[in-house]
């Protein structure tokens, strides 16, 4: 595992599971995007807690065990969603008074743990199997690396048409090998090396945002404000529980920078190997993605996300490797962006409205994450379940990948990828130990 179990990563494990399950008992923050505009039906009455709950636990629970899971064993970094989407759910669980808070929390700060130690113990339990297939489960997620720059094309493309994608592409890729041929020189004794994929994600990005604020038309009058103004209540809301935001926000950015949590599978990929400057770089990219869609769920409901737009990340990962002061700067940056978050809430929310671009940008920016992921994990599956199982693990995986299409309650289509190669190594050591997979040597 990347993360080692200790006094302090148990603490912060805890901390985070019971936080977050507060914020959502607490009807004050909530990590699905889908759920939180159900808040503000329950906050005026229109709805119950019973449906609350149910409404949580059928958009989350899917997610937790279909994609959370099986992508933090094969990236042995807890990715975000496993315990915050698991969180959303027991803090929907229980009534939003004082008992339910105490037990929300209580069991939030347990699942932390119990997550944690299970973890651990599938690792060992894997270790022990006649044919060890962790070392192939790092292939799952290596092409996100390499492909995670086109995803700024094709939001560029869905933004304004393919040609500008195509030529947005072209200058990536020309950038890329730019990088990779005179990426390295040597400044005051200083040697110097760039890294290819980061600086074509850094410009695609930049790219990308160009383009948006470019085809951006500035709402006339004040249109904007009077669109806003009736969620005004629901942003001094969030601006009474600006302190536990921040707590939380905190929290969050200390469990990255402590290697607990990753805040989305192509960080947890570069993070995993100790790419920390290019997982930053992607952590950006899938920040600038969620801000429309946090910040416009957020005035609608009165509920926050517990790492907001997921900024507190970026710098967190900065931190890892800091010592004991890389630890107390990333809690502090994490609360001081959370809280600056919150404050600019109802600027953002206005300024998104005036420009269109930039909101259609974020829709744009998280389907293109979401097909470049499906890919990338898909064929990273498919190879890593080929390493463990020649020919044999392609077919598993394409076929998985079809047959969840055609399911009545699929799983989402980016843990076929991990769940293929993992479950493809189980296969093969159970035809191992029946004799139908002989292993030379």
């Amino acid at each position: 595992m990347a993360f080692q179990i200790n006094a302090l990563t148990l603490i912060v494990m805890a901390a985070f599971g019971g936080i977050c399950a507060y914020l959502a008992n607490q009807n004050i923050a909530v990590f699905n995007d889908g759920i939180r505009p159900m808040y503000g039906p329950y906050i005026n009455g229109e709805i119950d807690r019973k449906t609350l709950f149910a409404s949580s636990f059928a958009l989350s629970f899917g997610l937790v065990v279909g994609f959370g899971l099986p992508t933090s064993i094969a990236g042995r970094i807890i990715i975000v969603h496993t315990i915050m989407l698991a969180c959303d759910i027991l803090g929907a669980l229980f009534k939003d008074n004082k008992n339910g808070a105490l037990t929300a929390t209580a069991a939030g700060a347990a699942f932390g743990i119990l997550l944690m130690f299970g973890m651990q113990g599938v690792m060992n339990l894997f270790a022990l199997m006649p044919i060890n297939f962790l070392g192939n489960l790092s292939t799952v997620g290596g092409l996100i690396i390499v492909l995670f720059c086109v995803f700024p094309a094709i939001a560029v493309a869905y933004q304004t048409n393919a040609l500008a994608g195509i030529i947005v592409l072209a200058l990536t890729m020309l950038v890329k090998q730019l990088a990779a041929l005179f990426g390295k020189f040597t400044v005051n004794d200083v040697n110097v090396v760039l890294n290819a994929d980061g600086m074509a994600l850094l410009f695609s990005i930049i790219a990308m945002v160009f383009v948006a604020v470019r085809v951006s038309k500035k709402a006339e009058g004040n249109a904007a404000e009077q669109a806003f103004a009736v969620f005004e209540k629901n942003i001094i809301r969030i601006k009474k529980n600006m302190l536990i935001l921040a707590i939380s926000g905190g929290v969050v950015a200390l469990a990255t920078t402590l290697l607990l949590v990753a805040e989305g599978p192509a960080s947890l990929t570069l993070t995993a190997e100790g790419k920390y400057n290019e997982a930053a770089i992607v952590a950006l990219g899938r920040c600038i993605g969620f801000i429309p869609l946090v910040m416009t769920t957020a005035i609608i409901s009165g509920v926050y996300s517990p790492a907001g737009t997921k900024a507190v990340h970026v710098p967190a990962i900065l931190f890892i490797n800091l010592g004991i002061m890389g630890l107390a700067g990333s809690f502090v940056t994490g609360a001081l962006i959370m809280v600056i978050e919150v404050l600019l809430l109802g600027f953002i929310a206005k300024g998104l409205d005036r420009f269109p671009g930039m909101k259609d940008l974020g829709d744009n920016t998280r389907t293109a994450m979401s097909k470049i992921l499906d890919i990338s994990l898909l064929v990273g599956g498919m190879l890593a379940a080929n390493a463990i199982a020649p020919t044999i693990g392609y077919i598993w995986v394409i076929g998985l990948h079809f047959l969840n299409q055609t399911a009545k309650k699929p799983v989402s289509s980016m843990a076929i990828g991990p769940i293929g190669a993992i479950s493809m190594g189980i296969i093969v050591n159970i035809l191992h130990v029946i004799g139908l997979f002989p292993v030379a040597g």
